[in-house]
């Protein structure tokens, strides 16, 4: 990053460069695209008189040419959007009027394909044209082009200066964001994240406080990944019952039932093998469908330009084809002129001073030509280097161009073929079950050698032999169809794949996207089966209804003056406008009045939402924000990108992704749309609903997504972000109960730690100390063990200081009374016994999440015990009464 950028000055808000952005990125596609088109019709039109050299280079140009159509529509469509968000009524309605007339241009091109397409084939062709529709077509375009790039332009900051003399642009600020107080002097309590084992322990200690008066006392109970899932349960049942889940109630004792909540019975087995079936095929569909697409227009340019030719048994390359170093050129121009770049910047640093408009033009073109150069580097070099090395291998001789019968094998529809790819498939399983495992042993030191070797090679070696499994079998996919492509008339003339691949990106547009392919609908049914019940007037506990739309702008609201539910994620962003190196996350919370990213002083203000506007935006129907859909995205644990420990996660990304261990949900950004009044109000009129129903549909997040889970750097910028597991950020969901100022906080924390560290707790301080100012003063010295037989106590009191603010003569504290899952003091029997036959007691696993109703009880009644001990000790009690 060269200086400040725009959004940490404010010199823009996050939405503004984000549709800029956007819009930008689409029209470097539809530049890019309509680039990738000049040699095929250069070889058309060097093909004139003969029908068959005319045909392949015809028809392929077509295809690249409707996907060309559909990008500069969209490039058009977002250039007006833009120019409406910045308000300007003027330029709006001219930039609409440029954008319908760039739609007429999009619908004769189309047409003008068809034609073209029909001719092919039947007779000698002299170009790309169809006469008078061409020229129609390209008047039409360019008149609504330049209509929209006015409006855009003259609405930019260059515009505004030009036409107006000053900035228009909507401000960006930077003021603390402020709650309306409900938790100022009041108690606060927070449930960690740990999976079934936080569940359980915080179960316990729930109960306790309820018992004494302090949960229905609270405010507001925060929920982090495990512990939400209790948290929200508590909630919900609270409704229909005064006492939610107390010893011997119906509610108790279902959940006794449901302690293998993911996996319960066949039943949820098979849907869960569906799930995960569904996305792989999906993933691997979308995967399959662009290398074919790549390989399809790479292999015939590398066959026009005569690098690539058929040999007897083998595929010849020829880096100078017709002995000429134009092909070089063309490869290594864009790296070339990257390197160029920054010579000049240095050469001119060194005669003279270098303004920095210059230096931030010379960096510009050196990162856009090399983001464009290394593909096309890639692609016009590596790819026939590949096949010229591959084919140095022990082959399998042929009267056709092929590739070793070993790795041909892996993308021959032949019984070998399937076989291999079937192998490959359970290869993969098997390494992101070994994964799994070593990243829930990670940081646990290991006994014995043969155990530490098994840890070595679950962590650091499975995880990039996974992922360099993937890269080689995509690689050699590319291969095997470029070379086809490339010398293959079979392959070149086949023009029913397509038909075929069109119709596979249809369909899965149509009938799927990203979140729907994801883990997170069958996950978040199974947490909603489980833990959120209702009690009726018979007496029994029942979960309620799944097809029932919990919203959370009503379902976590106070009831009869208890707290209001919070549930805490976190937003995935790779910024380094606004988080720090390797943090790769800002929080993000679900309330039921206000909704988003949540952060620091440098976050700009207007990250929130109002949550009921929210809800309609994410959708019509809605059912992405609702209170099982936030219990399942606060324990999204388990996908490609994880905040604060993707430097864990990271080597795994690209497995996780293809395989479809994904548990996050992709989310408006609150950043967009954020207005005073709402900017999805409910609709009304049959034909209303309809076309919002449809564009909500149609605005679902699309395939391009899986490509930033898998490798890509999401943005604070883009109009979705990736929120998962709370975790990722603070697993105590401290942080968020300190940012809301209350006079006192309970911590229940049941996360994994090593013994004696508390690394959780020592994160929230530092976590609080960085991000708001606020000193933390706590001493978990008693908690620790060490070498005696058990620590003296398992829990610790703190004080935390907020810093001054303006006006005040006194800082503002919040008490902090912090419970932890340790062996401490006097258990029952019950709970002594199950920890001599449980040696990992209570620090079990979070890949474990199949417990029994022993261990489920174990947990339970410790959190129970160590929550008693909190409160009854005279201190504390005092202390929370005098609230």
């Amino acid at each position: 990053m060269l200086g400040e950028s725009e959004g940490t000055k404010g010199d823009a808000t996050i939405e503004q460069i984000g549709r800029r952005r956007t819009f930008t990125r689409t029209l470097q596609l539809a530049v890019v695209l309509a680039v990738v088109q000049w040699p095929m019709r250069d070889a058309v039109h060097d093909a004139a008189g003969s029908p068959l050299g005319c045909e392949v280079p015809g028809r392929l140009s077509l295809l690249v040419d409707a996907t060309f159509v559909m990008a500069y529509v969209y490039a058009a469509y977002r250039a007006y959007k833009y120019v409406k968000f910045l308000g300007r009524q003027s330029w709006q309605r001219i930039a609409a009027i440029g954008s319908w007339v760039v739609f007429v241009a999009a619908v004769l091109d189309v047409v003008e394909d068809v034609r073209l397409w029909n001719d092919f084939g039947t007779g000698a062709c002299a170009d790309l044209s169809t006469g008078w529709l061409t020229w129609l077509l390209r008047a039409t375009g360019l008149a609504g082009a330049v209509v929209v790039g006015v409006a855009y332009l003259a609405s930019s900051r260059f515009g505004q200066r030009m036409l107006y003399g000053v900035r228009l642009d909507p401000p960006a600020t930077f003021r603390r964001i402020r709650d309306d107080g409900r938790d100022n002097g009041r108690l606060v309590i927070a449930c960690s994240g740990g999976g079934i084992r936080s569940a359980s322990f915080c179960l316990g200690a729930l109960q306790l406080l309820r018992e004494k008066g302090l949960y229905d006392k609270a405010s507001t109970v925060i929920g982090v990944s495990g512990g939400g899932y209790m948290a929200a349960a508590f909630h919900i049942l609270r409704r229909t019952s005064a006492d939610p889940f107390s010893p011997g109630s119906p509610e108790l004792a279902r959940l006794r039932r449901q302690t293998r909540y993911l996996l319960q019975g066949g039943r949820a087995m098979f849907r869960a093998a569906l799930s995960v079936l569904f996305g792989l095929v999906v993933n691997l569909l979308l995967i399959g469908i662009t290398l074919r697409a790549i390989a399809w227009v790479l292999g015939w340019f590398l066959a026009d330009q005569g690098v690539i030719t058929r040999g007897y048994t083998d595929i010849r390359v020829d880096w100078r084809p017709n002995d000429s170093w134009s092909f070089l050129v063309l490869s290594l121009f864009l790296l070339a002129l990257s390197a160029a770049m920054f010579v000049l910047e240095k050469v001119w640093d060194r005669w003279a001073r270098m303004p920095d408009v210059a230096r931030m033009v010379l960096a510009t073109i050196g990162t856009f030509s090399l983001r464009f150069g290394v593909p096309v580097a890639v692609a016009l070099l590596g790819v026939p280097g590949g096949l010229y090395l591959l084919n140095q291998l022990p082959g399998q001789a042929t009267d056709q161009p092929s590739l070793p019968s070993a790795l041909q094998a892996l993308v021959d529809p032949a019984k070998q073929g399937l076989a291999s790819f079937s192998a490959l498939v359970v290869v993969l399983i098997g390494l992101g079950k070994s994964v799994w495992n070593g990243l829930a042993i990670e940081g646990k030191e290991a006994a014995g050698m043969r155990a530490r070797l098994l840890s070595f090679a679950r962590t650091k070696l499975a995880p990039w032999l996974a992922s360099a499994i993937i890269v080689i079998a995509a690689v050699v996919v590319l291969l095997r169809w470029t070379g086809g492509y490339a010398t293959d008339p079979l392959y070149q003339e086949d023009w029913n794949v397509a038909l075929i691949l069109a119709a596979i990106a249809v369909a899965i547009k149509v009938l799927t996207d990203a979140n729907r392919t994801s883990l997170h609908s069958f996950y978040r049914e199974r947490l909603s089966r489980a833990f959120l019940v209702t009690r009726k007037d018979n007496g029994a506990a029942v979960a309620l209804d799944y097809h029932l739309r919990l919203r959370y702008s009503d379902w976590a609201k106070p009831v009869d003056g208890g707290p209001q539910l919070v549930i805490a994620g976190v937003a995935n962003v790779s910024d380094a406008d606004f988080v720090p190196i390797q943090r790769d996350c800002v929080p993000f919370v679900f309330d039921a009045q206000q909704i988003g990213i949540v952060g620091d002083r440098s976050l700009p203000d207007g990250g929130r939402r109002v949550t009921d506007d929210y809800e309609r935006e994410a959708d019509m129907l809605k059912r992405e924000v609702t209170v099982p859909a936030a219990m399942a995205i606060s324990g999204a644990a388990f996908s490609p990108l994880t905040g604060r420990v993707n430097a864990r996660t990271r080597p795994v990304r690209l497995l996780l992704a293809v395989l479809n261990a994904r548990l996050g949900v992709w989310l408006p950004n609150p950043y967009w749309n954020n207005r005073p009044e709402p900017a999805f109000p409910e609709v009304t009129g049959a034909f209303a609903k309809v076309r919002r129903y449809v564009g909500s549909v149609i605005d679902k997040p699309g395939p391009y997504r899986l490509l930033l889970e898998g490798i890509g750097q999401p943005s604070m910028y883009d109009r979705r972000i990736y929120v998962t597991d709370g975790g990722h950020y603070d697993n105590l969901g401290l942080v968020e109960a300190l940012r809301r100022e209350p006079a006192q906080v309970i911590v229940i924390d049941a996360s994994n730690d090593a013994e004696d560290r508390f690394t959780a707790l020592a994160e929230a301080i530092a976590t609080a100390r960085m991000d708001h100012g606020i000193q933390i003063d706590i001493d978990p010295s008693p908690m620790i063990r060490g070498s005696k037989p058990r620590a003296d106590r398992a829990w610790a009191y703190g004080i935390a200081t907020h810093p001054l603010k303006e006006g005040e003569e006194k800082a503002y504290k919040t008490e902090i009374f912090f419970v932890k899952a340790v062996l401490a003091g006097h258990l029952g029997w019950d709970i002594e016994q199950y920890a001599v036959a449980n040696p990992d007691f209570p620090r079990r696993t979070t890949g474990d999440q199949f417990y029994d109703e022993w261990d489920f009880e174990a947990y339970r009644s410790l959190g129970y015990t160590l929550a008693q001990s909190l409160t009854e000790h005279h201190r504390v009690k005092a202390r929370l009464e005098d609230l």
